[in-house]
This record gives C-alpha cells, structure tokens and sequence, in this order.
C-alpha cells in the first residue's frame, strides 16, 4: 500500500468510528417531548412554544390518545401566535377530541368548535361576572380565566375563529 493510500484510509476510519458511534446511541435532549409541549400551551407561554417547535416538538400533541390536542388549548386560550406556530408546524386542526381523553365521547370537538365556544362565552357573559361564571363551570385554568379578562378577548377570540375556519373542514 503506498503512504498516500494509507493517510486516506486513516482519516476514515475515526469518520466512521464517530458515524458508528452516533448510530448506536441516540443523542437525547434534541427532540422536546408532548408533554412540555402541551404544559407550556396550557400556560399560553408563546415564547417557549415557539422554541420547543423549533426544537421538533410534535405540534399534534395530546393531552392522552383521544384527549385535547395543543391546537384545543391555544383555540381554548384564543391565543391566536400558538394556534398559527402550532397551524405552521403542522397540527390537525380537523382532530376531535374530548377534554376527559374517552374514547368515541359524545362530547369530542374540534379546536374552531372551542374557539367558538370561547367567543360566544367573551360576548354574552360581563367582564365583572367571567371569572365566577367560568369557576362555577368547573372552568378555572389560570391561562383560560387571564386570557378570557383581557379587554381584547372579543379580537383575539374572532381572529383565532377565523384563523381555523380557513383550514378546519365540515362534517
């Protein structure tokens, strides 16, 4: 073998040590997991939703196999940044699911469903009344009672309402 021929194969070699190496054993920590997804949606913290997405977390995360995806909690929260980072990286926005997580529920609903919900909720109850309207109705989610008291609820509620009627198909 000449010397030339030996310094090249002796470069490949630790190339496929390394390769060898990587392929054996995972690299963790690169992929977030559903559940930080899903708990900094349900805390409407837009900023580590967007890096946890950058990051490859999976944007159709659920809370169990039938229960609220991300996209639910972002439309819950009419927080109208998650549900188009959530749209971007590809959620289901024709996913139905129930809150309880059952299984062909009766009560499983799309995300614009909820969006609604919220919307007619913001319009028909008064600002003074939300909170103790919403607790009496088993509804007392830190991020759903702050966004629902913001005075721009009525805005962020339609524009999230129309931001998934466009991608969201009939029955």
């Amino acid at each position: 073998m000449r010397p030339k021929d030996r310094h090249a194969q002796m470069n490949i070699k630790p190339l496929f040590i390394v390769a060898l190496v990587l392929s054996i054993f995972p690299i963790s920590g690169c992929k977030p997991d559903s559940a930080t997804l899903m708990a900094a949606v349900k805390a409407d913290n837009t900023q580590d939703i967007k890096v946890l997405i950058g990051k490859g977390a999976d944007a159709n995360s659920r809370t169990s196999p039938n229960g609220w995806s991300a996209l639910h909690y972002a439309a819950r929260n009419g927080n109208v940044e998650i549900v188009q980072a959530l749209l971007n990286a590809g959620a289901d926005p024709n996913y139905s699911g129930s809150m309880n997580g059952q299984a062909n529920s009766a009560i499983a609903v799309k995300p614009l469903s909820l969006a609604q919900g919220m919307m007619e909720v913001v319009t028909q109850i008064q600002p003074s009344e939300m909170e103790t309207t919403l607790r009496q109705n088993g509804l007392d989610d830190p991020a759903l009672l702050k966004s629902t008291k913001d005075p721009n609820a009525v805005d962020r509620y339609e524009k999230v309402v129309i931001l998934l009627a466009k991608v969201t198909k009939a029955k």
